[in-house]
């Protein structure tokens, strides 16, 4: 049986809310199927979408989604389930690459996201991983389906810095700051990770709750705690030569936006169909 990504993400009961932007699951599925003949008609379609291109981007860079993912994340915006932190609005804008540099906004694509609260922990993470056993929770996870403008926005605090135990030659690993995305759309999927400036965090880590008692962690199977890293010596960080997001404080809030550039044909392409 061929089960939609949408659906599958959403849940039955979420269904009237994950809607497929400005056209239904059954209607693209009809427009390409990807078993049906491509029409003129559907070729111009996408030709044409070329000359609608207005934003500038880039193919974003595919990072690795880490341990802790898992499929089942509420539909949502709200996501922090009043877990520590410093509250902030994470805009993130989803564009297909139509040409070159030049995307158009995506609808009706799926932004999953998953971090740590401001104390550094995940949710549904056992003990034999991190101080405090998560397992069944929620916090801090979510999607939303993208608006006309390709736009969706989570209320969410700033992560904390991560430390885990790790197998030899390794034995430690140790993250920056920073928020795992997966945008699916259509037969695209894409896996990421956002980080927030350095300055921001030192100033957080310096002055703010939690975060000010938590520049050195430890975790199980580590025998000593360890000092915070910055953007500068995270690994992936370097290796996907990424750069943080644009913050800013509107009304006391902070506000971080990023556009992530998808290889896309538009709002035309193959709906996901996993058998």
């Amino acid at each position: 049986m061929s089960v939609d990504r949408r659906l599958f993400l959403c849940g039955a009961g979420a269904i009237v809310g994950c809607t497929l932007g400005r056209t239904g699951i059954a209607e693209a599925v009809e427009a390409r199927s990807g078993r049906a003949a491509t029409t003129r008609k559907q070729w111009e379609a996408l030709v044409g979408a070329a000359g609608t291109a207005n934003l500038s981007c880039v193919r974003t860079t595919e990072i690795l989604e880490g341990p802790f993912y898992y499929e089942s994340s509420p539909l949502r915006g709200a996501i922090a389930e009043q877990h520590a932190g410093e509250r902030v609005r994470l805009g993130i804008t989803v564009a297909g690459m139509i040409m070159a540099n030049r995307c158009v906004p995506l609808s009706g694509a799926i932004v999953d996201v998953w971090q740590t609260d401001g104390a550094s922990l995940y949710s549904n993470v056992g003990a034999d991983l991190q101080t405090v056993d998560t397992v069944g929770q929620t916090f801090l996870r979510g999607h939303q389906v993208t608006d006309e403008n390709g736009y969706v926005e989570f209320d969410t605090v700033v992560p904390g810095w991560e430390i885990m135990a790790a197998p030899a030659p390794l034995s430690v690993a140790l993250r920056t700051t920073h928020v795992h995305v997966k945008v699916f759309h259509e037969r695209e999927v894409l896996t990421t990770q956002l980080f927030f400036p350095d300055a921001l965090l030192d100033d957080l880590y310096a002055r703010v709750d939690p975060y000010q008692s938590r520049r050195a962690l430890t975790a199980p199977g580590l025998s000593r705690p360890y000092e915070r890293i910055p953007n500068g010596k995270d690994r992936f960080f370097l290796e996907s030569h990424s750069r943080p997001m644009a913050v800013t404080r509107e009304n006391g809030v902070l506000v971080a936006k990023a556009t992530i550039g998808v290889a896309s044909q538009g709002n035309l392409g193959i709906t996901p169909l996993f058998r």
